[in-house]
C-alpha cells in the first residue's frame, strides 16, 4: 500500500529530507529535477492543510504545469488536462500505461487527471515529455 510521506508540517522538504524519504529513488529525483530546471521550470513546496501533506508545484513562470508529491514508493507526478488538450498526450511517445489510465481517472470538474508514479527512468522521460507538451500549449 502506498503511504504519502512529508506529513508534518513543520519539517520543509529540504535536500536532506526528500533524500531520506526518497531513499533509493532520490537519484532518479534529482534527475528529474536537473531536467525541469534545464527547461527553465522550477520547484516550488507548499504544506496543504487540505490534504494534510507537502505537495510541489512543477513552475514555468508563474503557470503551474504539474504537482509532485513523495509516497513511500517514489514520487508521483500528476498533470490535468482538458478534454481537448488530452488527447494531444494520447498521440506522445509514452508508455501505453499512462495512456490506457487517461481515461480511467475520474476527471476533476473539467479537468482530466494524468497520474504517474515515477520509479524508474522510463516512467520519470515520459513525466518530461508530458511536462513539454503542456508547456507548449497555450
Amino acid at each position: 500500500m502506498e503511504t504519502l510521506i512529508l506529513t508534518d508540517p513543520m519539517t520543509d522538504p529540504d535536500q536532506g529530507i526528500l533524500e531520506k524519504a526518497l531513499g533509493k529513488k532520490y537519484k532518479l529525483f534529482t534527475d528529474f529535477t536537473n531536467k525541469i530546471n534545464e527547461q527553465n521550470m522550477v520547484l516550488e513546496w507548499h504544506y496543504y492543510n487540505d490534504s494534510k501533506s507537502w505537495l510541489c508545484k512543477i513552475l514555468l513562470g508563474k503557470k503551474n504545469h504539474g504537482w509532485l508529491s513523495v509516497w513511500n514508493t517514489g514520487f508521483k507526478l500528476t498533470f490535468f488536462f482538458t478534454e481537448k488538450t488530452v488527447e494531444g498526450v494520447r498521440s506522445l511517445e509514452i508508455s501505453d500505461e499512462i495512456k490506457e489510465g487517461i481515461g480511467s481517472i475520474r476527471p476533476v470538474g473539467k479537468l482530466r487527471p494524468i497520474i504517474l508514479l515515477a520509479t524508474n527512468k522510463s516512467l520519470m522521460k515520459d513525466g518530461i515529455k508530458i511536462l513539454d507538451y503542456k508547456a507548449k500549449l497555450k
